[in-house]
């Protein structure tokens, strides 16, 4: 609420500032230029729930921040040099995407076409500093990067599939013989469609699907180890450090939910989708909440 009446009295002043409109004009049209991204993010984590949940993710780890992290509110509603600067580089950040697709060669085109990710971010950043205030720098720095990194991975989520469903079922195999169950693994071809992975277990099959690729947790992994590291300015080795972290660590959480599945799963099959649920929820949180300890988020 007092952040509600401290805009809601900063909107009063500023609006009687020639420069205003003007701001907001710029904003406007920012978010204009940007309308074919926001449609193609929204309609992505509508159709790939794994990307919703890391997004759902990100956005509570920033509400931590806010809570915990000391982000200050001041000199709202007003285009202050940090917001200015996150502008201007989102601005040079699209000149470049324009000019490097008009005049590049074409096996280069698509790594420029991929500056407007960048562009996009910086643009979020400048706006909510104009809105909240320089005193959300550390907090915009920490957010949109961490977002860009989010919106280039999404993009490889498809041409992971298949690797990250092979190490899957490679590593659980490996897992399950550990503690003595009889597995084999294996291509099944599918009439009129693609071959399916299946883990036989003890003459069971399991399908390997692509929600089993643990794409989803190893992504939020990764982005928490990345939030976390930005969020406390560790150097590039240390931030590098821990996304290795964040991906070893949700690729073995990915694991540990495959093998509790298939063990618990002959004894619960006329429940076996509410079984799977739960536990992919309880190792998917566990998973982030480990993280959050470990890498000394703020709580």
């Amino acid at each position: 609420m007092q952040l509600r009446r401290q805009l809601a009295t900063s909107l009063k002043e500023k609006v009687r500032l020639p420069d205003f409109w003007p701001n907001c004009g710029v904003f406007a049209l920012l978010g204009f230029i940007f309308l074919p991204v926001t449609l193609w993010f929204t309609a992505s984590a509508h159709e790939q729930s794994r990307l919703l949940h890391a997004l759902i993710v990100l956005a509570l780890a920033t509400v931590m921040l806010v809570r915990y992290g000391g982000v200050e509110i001041q000199d709202t509603l007003s285009l202050n040099p940090s917001a200015r600067r996150a502008l201007i580089a989102s601005f040079v950040l699209l000149l470049v995407q324009v000019i490097g697709s008009s005049v590049a060669p074409n096996s280069w085109r698509g790594a420029f076409s991929l500056l407007v990710i960048p562009a996009y971010c910086c643009g979020l950043a400048a706006f909510v500093r104009f809105v909240f205030g320089q005193g959300t720098r550390r907090l915009t720095r920490t957010t949109t990067g961490t977002f860009c990194a989010f919106l280039l991975l999404s993009i490889l989520m498809q041409p992971l599939d298949w690797p990250l469903r092979g190490l899957a079922g490679t590593w659980s195999a490996s897992a399950l013989e550990f503690i003595g169950k009889k597995v084999e693994l294996g291509l099944v071809s599918a009439e009129g469609g693609l071959p399916k992975l299946i883990l036989w277990v003890e003459e069971q099959p399991f399908h390997v699907a692509s929600e089993c690729n643990g794409f989803g947790v190893i992504l939020t992994s990764l982005l928490i180890g990345l939030l976390l590291a930005l969020h406390r300015r560790l150097s590039v080795f240390d931030t590098a450090l821990n996304m290795v972290g964040g991906l070893m660590i949700g690729f073995a959480f990915n694991i540990l939910r495959i093998v509790i599945i298939v063990l618990l799963a002959p004894h619960m099959m006329d429940h076996y989708m509410l079984m799977h649920e739960i536990v992919g929820g309880i190792t998917y949180w566990g998973c982030l909440i480990l993280l959050w300890i470990l890498f000394k988020g703020p709580r």
